[in-house]
């Protein structure tokens, strides 16, 4: 009965086909495909039907997470939780697409599920939040390499991640990393961030995209400041932009770059710095009547920056 759990590969094609949707498969498979009943391709079955009802329908022109809305994900939630850095790197990994191998216990409970990590990660896997790409057997454990089915599921794990990190920052005292940047202390800045980011789980494989969300989370509560995410100045688009509410005070600028290996932080810094110059991003600030203007140029490389 393997291929009863939901559709498989040929079902959904013919469904798509039906719709004149045939061009949108590969989205579709990218999104919903990725569970494995036995040897049976299996799609998941509500958020295919769902998808195909949107479409057709006109309520959407993209592939939505139709999953997250039906259930809490208490389970994704507890493990982003309760991880320790084993587990926040393993996390990190299967976020950029990895696989991880854990031994895995068919006969735990669901009383179990917070004795061990490991137990956490049995709970993700027999609920469809991983699925196994390879087992082996040692002595008398099995362990399965596992990794997140598809898109769907990776965007439940994005936003319980981005949940967390929201949450955590609420009850982290920030007010030195604050007085930090509004007074250009770079030593302490780069301090304050550095700890932040071992603290964090990556969600986006260390692209540039997950260290301006990171840094735009840890800048938001800076005190009477409007936190500023890419507007138009000058002749492009800052990063982030810190800026007081009135011209009396100070404007903050910060561009990022991200670089490739550890050596070559200092020059990315100094990129970013030379695209603040170059592109003008000063030129708003200044027609508003702000004198005090600091330019930050910041390179991350994993956890640092």
């Amino acid at each position: 009965y393997g291929d009863s759990f939901g559709f498989t590969q040929e079902e959904v094609e013919g469904l798509l086909a039906y719709y004149d949707l045939s061009e949108q498969l590969e989205e579709v498979k990218k999104w919903y495909d990725g569970y494995l009943f036995n040897d049976f391709e299996i799609y998941n079955p509500w958020s295919i039907l769902k998808y195909v009802n949107d479409r057709k329908d006109h309520v959407t022109e993209f592939a939505l997470p139709y999953w997250s809305n039906t259930s809490s994900n208490s389970i994704v939630r507890e493990m982003v939780g309760e991880a320790d850095e084993m587990a926040k790197a393993d996390l990190e990994t299967l976020m950029a697409g990895g696989t991880i191998e854990k031994p895995v216990h068919e006969d735990i409970t669901y009383e179990d599920i917070h004795k061990t990590q490991d137990n956490l990660w049995n709970f993700l896997f027999f609920t469809g939040y991983l699925k196994k790409t390879d087992e082996r057997f040692e002595v008398d454990t099995s362990y399965l390499t596992m990794t997140i089915p598809n898109e769907e599921v990776r965007f439940i794990y994005r936003n319980n991640i981005k949940e967390w990190f929201e949450n955590k920052l609420k009850n982290t005292d920030l007010n030195v990393l604050y007085n930090a940047v509004l007074n250009g202390n770079c030593t302490v800045f780069e301090e304050q961030v550095n700890n932040q980011l071992a603290e964090t789980i990556s969600y986006y494989d260390y692209a540039e995209s997950y260290y301006h969300g990171f840094l735009c989370g840890l800048l938001k509560g800076c005190n009477r400041y409007a936190t500023i995410s890419n507007r138009e100045s000058g002749n492009g688009r800052p990063d982030i932009v810190l800026a007081y509410p009135s011209a009396r005070g100070p404007v903050i600028i910060l561009e990022l770059k991200v670089a490739k290996r550890f050596q070559e932080l200092e020059a990315g810094c100094d990129a970013a710095l030379e695209q603040i110059e170059q592109q003008n991003y000063a030129a708003y600030w200044e027609n508003e009547g702000y004198t005090s203007i600091t330019k930050y140029g910041i390179c991350f490389y994993k956890k640092e920056s």
